[in-house]
């Protein structure tokens, strides 16, 4: 049978689509079968959706339909080219690579990176997602006792959440409506604050102090949340946009950002190279993930909540589209 991926020939609707492999993989490419992969609630679903900024864009950053999804696979190489180092047939590798039965990746512009031993096929994808949670631990470095909070636990959330914990920041405060993520949050050394029950702005002074964070994550992507973590800031303090934020922003510049003198970063995973000479290149992040994956720092206990099976694939992003509430981590078996 000829290799099958997933394709989104419009928007809400998840179809099958043959493709070809290479023969033999170009000199730097790795060719390997699919072992797993993750579905990602943010971007991809986005845009299967029709609700990423790129739909109201002239210019959209990638092709929005048809759209081929999927970043986060885990495979075993089957071959490779005469230029790729350190990897060898038969290796379990993270690749950033489309869902499908069989994945190409050049590795000069698309991450194939070892799987430790101790970090299992399901849990494994979860490693491109910190990858993506770096982002803003490397733009806004806390130093050992600031103060933090994150809002939105889902799985960005909760691993830069981890992230920003293990670099020193204490405490670190999650928010989130859903128990079961306030949950999850906890489990993992995360400040839970129930945004159902109280304000953000409450929240924070309660558990933090009235001054306000450090340091702001916002990791859902909701341009209402963009004024609320401006609020939540300090006088001076950092708000990173972690989240692709899905729509236009409407907020008081003057009295949110310049009378309090806070800094806003863009944090798109763009904003760091994904490999050369930066000090942390995002192919470094993603390896550095794995390996505290491996350790057991970075934890992942419950953030798989699907794992379905080939013949179910085709529903997978309809889970996440009718009940996200309930669906958190959904992973893909291709074998």
């Amino acid at each position: 049978m000829r290799p099958q991926r997933l394709i989104f020939p419009e928007i809400n609707r998840t179809a099958w689509e043959d493709f070809d492999i290479p023969g033999s993989p170009a000199a730097h490419e790795v060719i390997a079968r699919s072992i797993t992969s993750l579905v990602s609630a943010g971007t991809e679903l986005s845009i299967y959706t029709g609700t990423h900024m790129g739909y109201s864009l002239p210019n959209p950053p990638f092709p929005l339909m048809p759209h081929r999804p999927g970043y986060a696979l885990v495979g075993e190489i089957t071959a490779l080219g005469s230029a790729v180092e350190g990897l060898a047939v038969g290796r379990r590798v993270l690749m950033e690579a489309g869902h499908g039965t069989m994945a190409v990746a050049d590795t000069r512009t698309h991450a194939v990176v070892p799987v430790p031993e101790g970090v299992s096929s399901t849990r494994a994808p979860l490693a491109r997602l910190a990858g993506i949670a770096f982002t803003a631990l490397r733009l806004a470095p806390p130093q050992l006792g600031q103060r933090v909070v994150v809002l939105g636990l889902g799985l960005v959330g909760l691993l830069s959440g981890q992230l920003f914990h293990l670099a020193g920041a204490r405490p670190v405060v999650g928010m989130d409506r859903l128990p079961e993520r306030l949950k999850l949050a906890e489990a993992c050394g995360i400040t839970p604050a129930d945004a159902s029950r109280e304000e953000p702005a409450t929240a924070v002074g309660r558990v933090i102090g009235d001054s306000g964070a450090d340091i702001v994550i916002e990791a859902t992507g909701s341009p209402t949340l963009v004024p609320v973590g401006l609020e939540a800031a300090r006088r001076g303090g950092t708000v990173v946009l972690l989240g692709s934020t899905r729509g236009a922003v409407t907020l008081d510049a003057y009295s949110l950002l310049h009378r309090k003198a806070v800094r806003l970063i863009g944090g798109h995973e763009t904003a760091l190279p994904f490999q050369g000479d930066h000090p942390w290149p995002r192919l470094r992040n993603l390896a550095l993930a794995l390996d505290l994956m491996a350790a057991g720092e970075l934890r992942t206990d419950g953030m798989i909540t699907d794992e379905l099976k080939m013949e179910q694939a085709l529903s997978a992003h309809d889970l996440l589209r009718t009940h996200p509430e309930a669906h958190l981590g959904v992973v893909i078996h291709w074998q």
